[in-house]
């Protein structure tokens, strides 16, 4: 069978843990894209007062992931009710660890920015650039977590 497969160029289709990382993966790349943009406003000297606009964004971010997730456990319940095997646990660990290494380095660089020479008033637009490191860096590392899932499930089909 797996002859027949590699000759005719066809995957089997994606598991239903493979279709979750897919969700989060892109809604979490979403994020880091906002975040980021948010980052380097700050260190140019743009200082967003309003988080709204983010925050609006953020929880449509949220609310369309749980809608997707919920569609796609509804439309095979049986699927989402399946415990993870072997494979998928492993997959979960492999993929872990470099999201925390991801993590802890930016975490640190994160601590690093209140070093950085900016204009305006100084305490405010540190903790500003501060915080939104440090979401950026949580961001990243979910990429980076579930893009590794993501890689992992497509190599072992």
């Amino acid at each position: 069978m797996s002859q027949l497969v590699d000759m005719t160029n066809e995957h089997p289709p994606m598991s239903f843990r493979e279709k979750s990382a897919w969700i989060s993966l892109v809604a979490f790349a979403v994020g880091f894209l906002v975040y980021f943009r948010n980052v380097i406003r700050v260190i140019v000297g743009e200082h967003p007062t309003d988080p709204t606009p983010e925050l609006v964004l953020l929880g449509a971010m949220i609310l369309v992931t749980i809608m997707l997730q919920l569609t796609m456990a509804l439309r095979s319940p049986n699927d989402a009710r399946t415990p993870k095997d072997e494979r998928e646990r492993l997959i979960d660990l492999k993929a872990t660890r470099p999201a925390f290494f991801v993590l802890l380095l930016s975490a640190f660089f994160s601590i690093g920015t209140v070093h950085l020479p900016l204009a305006g008033r100084w305490g405010e637009v540190h903790l500003k650039l501060l915080m939104l490191a440090e979401m950026l860096s949580i961001t990243f590392a979910g990429v980076v977590k579930f893009g590794t899932q993501v890689m992992l499930h497509r190599r072992d089909r």
